[in-house]
């Protein structure tokens, strides 16, 4: 298995590296990731990373991909909006998250795009229907980017060593427990303060229903 991933890391990088344009393709599959989810970002970030060396390698994947979120953000707010209000409404878990984000700080905001188990380009489609600012919504996306990028640049650095060393691979594995758990957590809190939210407004409802004379 470990030699498998070795072998599939070092086509990835010698790919990287056959593409032309130099670090222009270093750039161009990150931003290509934002606009096509079910490419892999963690893998793409940790081959930039190998190919490029690690700064460098950060700046070229934080950049793409960030570049590529604020794309499809002004996508779906200038131009694809009305379908996309259409299909929000046909499915329960856009629904589900956009409860959870609505209220949410930037902060909070740029921690949720930092864990690769939550469905970000969702997030990114739900920030733009509801119009948060531009400027808002790269201050969050750009944080929380930048702390995933950062963790995987480091591992794709040095994923020699980490494929060679089983305590490392111990580490990478806890590392992905640990935000799965946190991911888990998050989503359990951000359910519970929409419930509380909802909650809140119907009774306020029923308070103005039975004020309102007939």
């Amino acid at each position: 298995m470990l030699n498998s991933l070795q072998q599939y890391i070092i086509q990835l990088i010698e790919w990287l590296q056959s593409l032309p344009g130099g670090p222009w393709a270093g750039l161009g599959a990150p931003f290509l990731e934002a606009i096509f989810p079910f490419l892999p970002l963690v893998l793409i970030i940790s081959a930039n990373a190998a190919t490029y060396g690690f700064l460098l390698g950060v700046l070229l994947s934080w950049i793409g991909n960030l570049l590529g979120t604020i794309v499809v953000f002004a996508a779906v707010r200038y131009v694809f909006r009305k379908p996309m209000t259409r299909w929000l409404e046909k499915h329960k878990a856009a629904v589900y998250w956009l409860e959870r984000i609505n209220h949410m700080s930037p902060i909070s905001l740029g921690f949720l795009y930092s864990l690769p188990f939550i469905p970000v380009s969702l997030i990114t489609y739900l920030l733009a229907l509801i119009q948060m600012p531009l400027r808002t919504f790269i201050m969050a996306a750009g944080f929380g980017k930048l702390l995933v990028v950062v963790i995987f640049s480091v591992i794709g650095d040095q994923w020699e060593e980490f494929i060679q060393s089983p305590f490392r691979l111990s580490m990478l594995g806890l590392l992905l427990v640990v935000l799965w758990a946190i991911s888990r957590g998050l989503e359990e809190v951000l359910k519970r303060r929409a419930f509380k939210k909802r909650n809140e407004q119907l009774k306020q409802e029923m308070i103005t229903k039975r004020q309102t004379p007939l």
